[in-house]
């Protein structure tokens, strides 16, 4: 199921912009700027979302201090302040909850380009066998360092984790016209590799090849930009971070965690990954940045509205 709703439209999309551009970089680049169009919708929601309850603080600080000593009491009367203004505290949510089936689905495609790209879907048909094995020999013959372990690996396993080598191994034999052969190469880097190669190469004191060094970039610019999405976050929603309650303290542990997280997967996958959280990270600022730009010059004022029992209250008094 996955598979039809997610990973192969997915994977199309991705064919189809790597026909247009040729280059598997450019392809992940204009890939995720076309769903974080079609996903501007739900930003749209999310950024309002987000203004609301940022409006509503002030009226919760002054529940929560009126209330301290009752939670029960606190939590009715919150709720109440959320119904009535129509809030949702997953509003802001549902935009990241979308990017994780995206992660997984483009996560595959990436490892398996011969089968999301070229459209191989049958590897136990004779053509298939046939190709990836004469592709097999060919390598042990003339690149028996390259193909490494690799060699003793059956066609079974080499179609659910060596696509992206066959690929490789099909552009060193037949050349770049074989449509298995595709362009992994972005500014010098081949982002076919992951980030961790680079370890052993600097480990071993071994600088003979810097596209592979420098491939440790992509973590690092991975974590630097997803920091720079949750600051902006937190500076435009007004998020607390100083530790003096649960919510802020929670925000803080994200705002350390999320970098971290993201650098660290960056570096242990195909770095194609890496180049779509950049991307993903980069385009989400700019849009919220223009999407507040948006509502402060419309005036975009949220108002808020209290339980139909306080504002009778309030008239009495």
């Amino acid at each position: 199921m996955f598979h039809y709703l997610i990973t192969r439209p997915l994977g199309y999309l991705i064919e189809v912009i790597y026909n247009v551009v040729q280059n598997y970089g450019f392809a992940i680049i204009l890939f995720t700027v076309l769903i974080k169009l079609i996903l501007l919708p739900l930003n749209v929601r999310s950024q309002k979302a987000m203004r609301k309850q940022q409006k509503i603080q002030p009226i919760i600080a002054e529940l929560q201090k009126k209330y301290e000593n009752d939670k029960d009491k606190l939590q009715r009367e919150m709720m109440k302040i959320y119904k009535e203004n129509n809030v949702s505290m997953l509003g802001g949510c549902l935009p990241m909850l979308i990017q994780f089936p995206i992660l997984i689905g483009l996560y595959q495609v990436i490892q398996r380009p011969i089968t999301y790209l070229a459209g191989v879907a049958d590897w136990a048909s004779a053509e298939v066998v046939e190709k990836v094995t004469f592709l097999k020999d060919q390598m042990m013959q003339l690149y028996p360092g390259v193909i490494g372990n690799l060699a003793n690996t059956d066609v079974a396993a080499l179609e659910k984790t060596g696509q992206i080598q066959i690929s490789n191994w099909a552009s060193l034999i037949n050349g770049s016209s074989d449509p298995w052969a595709f362009n992994f190469d972005f500014l010098g880097l081949d982002l076919s590799n992951t980030p961790s190669a680079a370890i052993t190469r600097l480990m071993a004191m071994d600088f003979s090849d810097w596209s592979v060094i420098l491939l440790l970039l992509i973590p690092v610019l991975a974590a630097l930009a997803t920091l720079l999405g949750t600051k902006i976050t937190q500076m435009q929603t007004g998020a607390r971070t100083d530790g003096t309650d649960k919510a802020s303290q929670m925000t803080s542990t994200m705002n350390i965690m999320m970098p971290l997280m993201t650098g660290f997967f960056a570096f242990t996958l195909p770095s194609g990954m890496g180049v779509y959280w950049i991307t993903s990270s980069l385009v989400q600022v700019l849009q919220q940045v223009l999407l507040n730009y948006y509502f402060d010059k419309k005036g975009d004022i949220v108002d808020v509205k209290l339980p139909e029992k306080n504002r009778k209250n309030g008239k009495k008094r």
